[in-house]
């Protein structure tokens, strides 16, 4: 920026210049209400004052003089909006920022070094490396919770995978049993989660299922199904988990709840052929028609439909009773 420019400006900011002084000097209106802002806050303007920092690079100087920060140390166009804003972070934590303030590194590596420094260790070794945020945001989850990962990170494996197999060493699984760069992160987790539920993971623990796959099978096992129906790589998710369904539904057809067993205690306590109607396809509000139609001695063989509702069955049981 030349001399005069600067005068110019240390000018504009001294006497209030106008939006279309600022104009010419190139600011766009959202740098000109950052500047005013700053000139009301009785902040140092001159620190970001210069065009080719955004409005929102000035935003983030202003508001960390306001806080009474240094920022000396971020006033540099370099850096973006959110680097900036994990600068001033590591700043109030008190974390060195010769570990961080490099303009190479995104936000999200710089704000794992600076959390990693609230824990007492140093993640600007794998910053180094060129890790990315979300890795280094997984060695940090691992060396809170005791895990070593690293022989997984330098492995290759991308964060999903490097979270799941956190999580399964966490939770005491063997994760062996998924530890292939060809599993997907979502693939890893189904396997997970089916060994954590105690289930043969081997019937879909195979690279042709897609992690919605291995999800329908494992829900399957999971809820005591017959998943070889449905356990084939060419059934697809969809499709796999209506037939789960199906077959759960099946399955709960032997068993009533408390309201249909109610009925038939009462059916029986009258003494009643409750034969008839116990029968979980039926629910409680269609069992007690069919009761009260053996109460009053009428064939119900025209309610035996659990298609009907219970408002249907009683219409059918009322014009029964009109012939009895």
């Amino acid at each position: 920026m030349g001399e005069e420019r600067k005068n110019m400006i240390s000018q504009y900011i001294a006497n209030g210049g106008s939006r279309e002084q600022w104009k010419e000097l190139g600011f766009d209106y959202l740098q000109f209400i950052e500047i005013q802002k700053g000139i009301e806050d009785g902040v140092d303007v001159t620190l970001y004052a210069d065009p080719a920092f955004s409005a929102a690079q000035m935003k983030s100087i202003r508001l960390g003089q306001k806080a009474g920060l240094d920022v000396t140390r971020i006033a540099n166009p370099d850096y973006d909006f959110m680097q900036m804003e994990e600068i001033k972070a590591a700043i109030v934590a008190g974390v060195s920022l010769g570990d961080i303030e490099d303009p190479r590194y995104d936000y999200s590596v710089m704000r794992e070094i600076r959390l990693g420094a609230e824990i007492r260790y140093d993640m600007s070794r794998y910053a180094l490396m060129g890790y990315s945020g979300n890795v280094l945001r997984q060695i940090r989850f691992a060396r809170k919770a005791d895990i070593d990962i690293s022989f997984f990170v330098k492995e290759g494996f991308d964060e999903h995978q490097l979270n799941e197999l956190r999580l399964g060493i966490e939770h005491c699984v063997d994760v062996t049993r998924y530890m292939l760069h060809e599993y997907t992160g979502e693939q890893m987790k189904q396997i997970r989660l089916g060994m954590e539920a105690g289930v043969d993971v081997s019937q879909y623990a195979l690279l042709g299922f897609s992690s919605g796959q291995m999800e329908q099978v494992r829900l399957g096992m999971e809820h005591g199904v017959d998943v070889s129906v449905y356990a084939d790589p060419f059934i697809d998710a969809i499709e796999m988990k209506e037939m789960r369904i199906n077959l759960e539904k099946d399955d709960s057809a032997y068993s009533l709840d408390e309201m249909q067993s109610q009925q038939i205690l009462i059916g029986l306590s009258q003494g009643l052929d409750v034969s008839v109607y116990a029968d979980a396809k039926y629910d409680y509000s269609q069992m007690e028609q069919i009761r009260i139609a053996l109460e009053h001695h009428i064939d119900p063989s025209r309610m035996l439909d659990n298609h009907l509702s219970s408002r249907q069955m009683e219409e059918i049981r009322r014009d029964l009773e009109k012939n009895v």
